[in-house]
């Protein structure tokens, strides 16, 4: 999940009075500090997301090969002969 609605929703305005209020609040020669310690804090969350987002789709993977796998498996055992057994026992009459 990204910020990105927060940054498409200021606006100019509201951009310069964020700068302001962070200039009061952190003072000119903190706010390089401050920005350095918020790019490294964004750099590590994103990291973390593409890490969970690789583990999800491995996951995503291992399930698919495992569900191909076991209907192979299936496959080779309803085969009789080369051909297919029905899933339904022969009547007889």
């Amino acid at each position: 999940m990204t910020l990105a609605f927060i940054i498409d929703g200021a606006g100019f305005g509201e951009w310069i009075i964020l700068l302001a209020v962070v200039l009061i609040v952190f003072g000119p020669r903190r706010l390089p500090e401050v920005a350095r310690t918020i790019g490294r804090a964004s750099a590590k969350f994103h990291r973390m997301a593409e890490g969970f987002r690789r583990e999800l789709l491995d996951l995503d993977n291992e399930i698919a090969n495992a569900g191909s796998k076991a209907s192979r498996e299936a496959d080779d055992f309803f085969k009789i002969d080369g051909d297919e057994a029905s899933a339904e026992p022969a009547i007889e009459a």
